[in-house]
C-alpha cells in the first residue's frame, strides 16, 4: 500500500509540474500573432520537417537492428521496426516510459532467452544517445540557460565521461571477471541460479564485438547521422517559419528539449516540450507568439508521425496485435 501511495504521489507530482510547465509556455502569447504565425509556413520546407522526422526515426530504428544484431539477436528489420514504433508510441500515449518496456517485451516475446541481449542493445543507444547530446550541449553551452549550463557540466558531462570508463572496463575486464565468477557460482545453488549464469554466459559471449572498433564505430557514426537529421528538422522548421536563426538555435533546442523531456512529466511530454522548444528559441530574440507556434508544430510533427507509423503496424500486422495484447506492460498506475 505504501508503495502504491508513493507511486500515486509521485505521479501527481509529475504532472502537476508537467501542466505548470505548459501553463508556463502558453502564458501571456498574443494569439492572434500566434495564428498569424501559421500562414507564413512554407509547405516545401513543412514537407522537409516531415521527411526528416520521419529520417530520424527510420535511422534509429537501423541502428537498432544494427546493435541487435551484433549482440547476436536475430531478429527481421521488421520486426525490429514494429518494436521500435509501438514502443515510441506507448512512451508518448503513457505518462511513465512504458514504451521501452513494451519494446524490450515485443523483442523477446518469441525467445526470452534473448531478453539480456535485447536490454544490452537498447542501453547501448541509450548511452550513444547520452554522449551526443552532452557534446551537443558543450557545442551550444554559451547560449543555454544558466540552470542548463550548469546540468551539463556538473551532472551530464560527469555522468557521460563515468559511463565510458565504466563501459571500458567491462569490456577489457568484464569476460575475466565472469569466468572467474562463473567458476565460482556453477553447481552450487538452486536452479534458477544455472539459468542465470546461462543467460550471463550468452550475454559475454555476444558483447565481445564491442572490442572490435570495425563494428563499433559504424554504431556510432549512425548516431552521429541520427543527431544530425534532428538538429536538421529544427533547421527545416525555422526556415518554414520564416525565422532567421542560426545552426546554433537547431542544437540547442535539441539540447533542451531532450532534457526537458527526461523525467517524463505526462502524456507526450507537452508542457516540458513546449516549454523547452520556446525556451531555446527565445534565447535568440524569437517573439513569444512564434516561439510557441515553433513549439506547437515541432510537437506535432515529432509526436504523431510514430504515432501514425504505430497505428498503421497495429492495424496491418496481425503478429503485432498478438505480441501486444499479450505483452503489453504494467506501467504502475
Amino acid at each position: 500500500m505504501k508503495v502504491q501511495r508513493r507511486r500515486r504521489a509521485i505521479a501527481l507530482l509529475k504532472s502537476v509540474l508537467g501542466f505548470g510547465l505548459l501553463a508556463a509556455s502558453l502564458w501571456g502569447v498574443d494569439w492572434t500573432a500566434f495564428s498569424q504565425s501559421f500562414t507564413r509556413l512554407s509547405f516545401a520546407w513543412m514537407v522537409a520537417l516531415f521527411l526528416l522526422v520521419l529520417l530520424s526515426l527510420l535511422l534509429k530504428t537501423l541502428r537498432s537492428y544494427l546493435l541487435l544484431h551484433n549482440f547476436q539477436v536475430s531478429l527481421s528489420f521488421s520486426r525490429v521496426l514494429e518494436a521500435f514504433f509501438l514502443g515510441q508510441a506507448a512512451s508518448t500515449l503513457l505518462p511513465s516510459r512504458g514504451g521501452e518496456v513494451l519494446r524490450l517485451a515485443y523483442l523477446t516475446a518469441e525467445d526470452v532467452s534473448r531478453f539480456p541481449q535485447v536490454a544490452a542493445a537498447v542501453m547501448l543507444e541509450k548511452f550513444l544517445d547520452l554522449l551526443a547530446m552532452t557534446f551537443l550541449a558543450l557545442v551550444v553551452s554559451a547560449n543555454l540557460p544558466l540552470t542548463e549550463a550548469v546540468r551539463v557540466r556538473f551532472w551530464l558531462l560527469p555522468l557521460s565521461a563515468a559511463g565510458v570508463v565504466v563501459l571500458l572496463v567491462l569490456i577489457a575486464g568484464g569476460p575475466g571477471v565472469w569466468r572467474r565468477l562463473r567458476a565460482h557460482w556453477a553447481g552450487r545453488g538452486p536452479a534458477w541460479l544455472d539459468r542465470w549464469l546461462r543467460f550471463g554466459d550468452r550475454m559475454v559471449e555476444s558483447s565481445l564485438w564491442l572490442r572490435s572498433p570495425r563494428r563499433l564505430l559504424p554504431a556510432v557514426g549512425w548516431t552521429v547521422v541520427i543527431w544530425g537529421a534532428m538538429w536538421g528538422t529544427n533547421a527545416a522548421l525555422f526556415r518554414a517559419l520564416e525565422l532567421r536563426l542560426p545552426l546554433t538555435a537547431g542544437g540547442l533546442v535539441l539540447v533542451l528539449v531532450y532534457i526537458g523531456v527526461l523525467p517524463a512529466l505526462m502524456p507526450a511530454n507537452i508542457g516540458p516540450f513546449y516549454f523547452f522548444a520556446q525556451l531555446g528559441v527565445s534565447a535568440f530574440g524569437v517573439l513569444p507568439a512564434d516561439a510557441a507556434a515553433f513549439a506547437v508544430i515541432l510537437h506535432a510533427v515529432v509526436t504523431l508521425t510514430p504515432l501514425l507509423a504505430a497505428a498503421v503496424i497495429f492495424i496491418f500486422s496481425a503478429q503485432a496485435r498478438a505480441v501486444l495484447f499479450r505483452s503489453a506492460p504494467d506501467t504502475g498506475g
